[in-house]
């Protein structure tokens, strides 16, 4: 049981609702049923669920339009929709709603658990990205600060004793003597520069139209030759037209940041990209596409009668396999790409620059791999495969679609197979 998290299930048929709460139950500290749309709309504005299971096909009002109600509440509430085959004539009019997966009937516990599980993990996960900026917040509050007066020309004509500490200079003019101005002390990485070409005079007016924890410099410590990262302050006097800047070291909220992102970013079992990740990177390399209109091709795969390998030789076995096939992918992976697990057996791959036809002989070539490679214990397994590529009219919702249908049309003829969607 997940404490705090709150579930709504909605479904109108007796049978199926009953079957389905015990398992739901276990995933949640608090279920809450609904035998329609109308009573699921009432229910969720009462009791505000962390994630919301529905039907989409129901009577007095479907799943569709009460999901569409529920999002015009909360943008951002997690979906989970069920649906029969004979439903298909909803899946666009749900696809548009951004919901985070659908079941199709009978429903596959293992795979709603895992969905469930994986929303679950994104939810704690904002919980603490907020606790961290929190605490990120507070220390900096309590950092001995650098501080530094500048004239209308930017000229320094007052620092404290920690800003001369840490130049290891007397005064201000013999910063002066040593540096061109305050700007060129910046080291020119991820943090705050002027982009080349551009006035570096005005550098101050630059890192102001910055929100104000994105007003981050790095500053190399010439004591222990290593570079420090600062928050920068800066406060203009009107009545003197001068600027007061003060430097709040944040290395250390930066490498503890760095670190926490890297986890958020790393799935814990196989140690390779997760989901959270993968979305990052397919929004980046779309914009890419739209821009420069190179080819992007996308792969889905997943293991073979996996819930079966699971029941027959143990779920720690299963884990190792995940593993292994995640090592083995990722040596035939490049740079450019991003491999990533999706969820329990799925696994995603992005190939910016890659035209169809190459990402499906990628597609042939790993799987060919897979299924002649020995795991752990002499156990062999084959992986089914859905290869789409990016086209003008297409959202990552819909090149992933593709690329879903076509794996499941590589199980339905026989898997271990590779389809284009």
């Amino acid at each position: 049981m997940n404490q705090n998290i709150k579930i709504l299930y909605v479904e109108d048929e007796p049978k199926i609702r009953e079957n389905t709460k015990r398992p739901l139950s276990y995933l949640c500290d608090e279920l809450i049923v609904a035998n329609d749309g109308v009573e699921g709309l009432e229910l969720y504005k009462l009791h505000s669920p962390d994630i919301v299971v529905s039907d989409i096909k129901m009577p007095n009002m479907n799943g569709i339009d009460m999901v569409k109600a529920i999002k015009d509440i909360d943008k951002n509430q997690h979906i989970i929709f069920t649906t029969a085959h004979s439903e298909s004539g909803f899946f666009m009019e749900a696809i548009e709603l951004h919901v985070d997966g659908y079941i199709l009937k009978p429903i596959d516990y293992d795979l709603l658990e895992n969905k469930i599980e994986n929303i679950i993990e994104q939810i704690n996960l904002k919980e603490r990205l907020k606790e961290q900026e929190i605490l990120t917040n507070e220390i900096t509050k309590l950092q001995d600060n650098i501080l530094v007066v500048l004239d209308d020309k930017h000229n320094i004509i007052f620092s404290n004793e920690k800003f001369l500490q840490f130049f290891n200079v007397l005064n201000t003019d013999e910063f002066s003597k040593k540096y061109d101005d305050l700007y060129s002390v910046f080291l020119q990485n991820d943090y705050f520069c002027i982009p080349d070409g551009q006035d570096k005079k005005d550098w101050i007016e630059q890192i102001q139209k910055l929100d104000e924890t994105k007003r981050v410099v790095s500053i190399l410590d010439i004591t222990l030759f290593i570079p420090k990262s600062f928050l920068l302050s800066i406060k203009y006097m009107n009545n003197t037209s001068h600027t007061i800047i003060t430097f709040t070291e944040i290395t250390s909220i930066t490498i503890e940041k760095n670190n926490f992102k890297h986890k958020a970013f790393t799935d814990e079992l196989t140690g390779i990209y997760n989901r959270a990740y993968f979305n990052e990177e397919f929004k980046k390399e779309i914009a890419k596409f739209q821009r420069y209109k190179t080819p992007l091709s996308f792969i889905i795969l997943d293991i073979d009668f996996f819930k079966k390998f699971n029941d027959t030789y143990g779920h720690q076995l299963g884990d190792d396999i995940l593993v292994g096939l995640s090592n083995l992918i990722e040596q035939d992976t490049r740079a450019t790409d991003t491999f990533a697990r999706w969820g329990g057996e799925e696994f995603v791959k992005i190939l910016p620059d890659t035209s169809l036809e190459d990402a499906k002989k990628v597609a042939d070539a790993l799987r060919e791999k897979i299924q002649n490679h020995i795991f752990k214990d002499n156990l062999k397994v084959t992986c089914s495969f859905g290869v789409s590529q990016f086209i003008d009219d297409d959202t990552q919702e819909s090149i992933m679609k593709k690329a879903d249908d076509a794996l499941y049309k590589a199980k339905e003829n026989g898997r271990n197979k590779v389809e284009i969607g």
